[in-house]
């Protein structure tokens, strides 16, 4: 048994590169999990960083210096983050203080517009439906209302960490962004003997990571602003705040559409009712969501992700099991990840 066990093994490490490489993966991993909140704000940082090496190359072959390039990129990620501090989070807090204060009168108006279905639709919804309903709202409440005052305790600590990360982040991106040549050299060192197989999973993560993360901003950018107009000239309630919360839905593949949809209905009808608006607000919705996920994403995209629509769906669950709200995010570049390394690890 020991010997087919020692076969196997050495048909999987076939040299002393993959024996590195799994080690290396397996440290990654082990970082992660038990130091993935303290790297929160690298991540980040990476991510961003990431992103703007496509604006620097951009600007480069317009005859500028690299030096220049990497100037006038900063300087446009400084003016964006000020922006969205001095205009975009005022009015998101304005509108989610608004909404927090709402709540009471909107649960309110939830409930006298559930007493009413039985009344309107009665081969549907029947009262001791609606009355099971009812108690098993009022258990809820009573968990949600316990754990809020748990989070309204948690979040003066956590007001703080956001403050350092705030003060952290621009400063990391810079150093990201500037010496990015010199960190890829250094964590190259590290790494002992050949790096063949290194060098051609990081050729073809670089391509479908810079697509990738590009996509999904440029596709964010445009969902957001989109459902923006929608909300505005229907006169919803808390636009700007469910704007980014649509916005921010196109990085949970088919299922963040599904959830960030019901925070929507359920504003517009305690807001419209069945009437006109409420309609306009639905099929306008309901065409930025069509739209997005069968022209724009296919185009932003084309061929930069090479996943079956099952596997993007796996590894979001997989990874955002495992990794949270970064494993959601990350799920389709992991994915991506494996494959490479599929195709990179040695036959023969």
């Amino acid at each position: 048994m020991f010997e087919q066990i020692n076969s196997v093994l050495k048909k999987i490490f076939r040299n002393e590169e993959t024996i590195i490489f799994s080690f290396t993966i397996i440290g990654v991993f082990l970082l992660m999990t038990f130091f993935g909140s303290v790297l929160t704000p690298f991540l980040i940082s990476i991510v961003v960083a990431y992103l703007l090496v496509g604006l620097q190359k951009k600007i480069e072959s317009w005859n500028v210096s690299t030096r220049m390039a990497l100037v006038i990129t900063f300087a446009i990620f400084i003016i964006t983050v000020a922006a969205i501090l001095i205009w975009l989070l005022p009015i998101l807090y304005i509108q989610l203080q608004a909404f927090v204060s709402d709540v009471p009168g909107l649960f309110n108006s939830f409930l006298e517009f559930v007493s009413t279905l039985p009344a309107k639709f009665p081969d549907l919804v029947s009262s001791d439906q609606i009355s099971i309903f009812f108690q098993a709202v009022s258990s809820e409440l009573t968990s949600v209302t316990q754990n809020l005052v748990k989070s309204s305790i948690a979040g003066i600590q956590s007001t703080i960490t956001i403050l350092l990360y705030v003060i952290l982040f621009p400063i990391l991106v810079f150093f990201f962004l500037f010496d990015r040549k010199n960190i890829l050299e250094g964590l190259s060192k590290i790494i002992p003997g050949k790096r063949e197989m290194f060098s051609s999973i990081w050729s073809e993560m670089d391509i479908q990571l810079s697509n990738y993360v590009r996509g999904k901003t440029t596709e964010i950018l445009i969902v957001g602003v989109c459902a923006a107009v929608i909300f505005s000239l229907v006169g919803l309630e808390y636009a700007a705040l469910l704007s980014v919360l649509v916005g921010l839905s196109v990085l949970i593949p088919y299922i963040g559409a599904f959830l960030v949809t019901i925070p929507v209905i359920v504003i517009g009808l305690l807001q419209f009712g069945f009437e006109s608006e409420f309609y306009i607000l639905i099929t306008l919705y309901m065409l930025l969501q069509i739209l997005d996920g069968n022209l724009l994403s296919p185009i932003i995209f084309s061929d930069a992700v090479k996943l079956h629509p099952v596997i993007i769906m796996l590894a979001v669950f997989i990874f955002g099991n495992m990794f949270g709200f970064w494993g959601v995010f990350f799920a389709i570049p992991m994915a991506t990840f494996i494959k490479a390394v599929w195709n990179a690890w040695p036959s023969s």
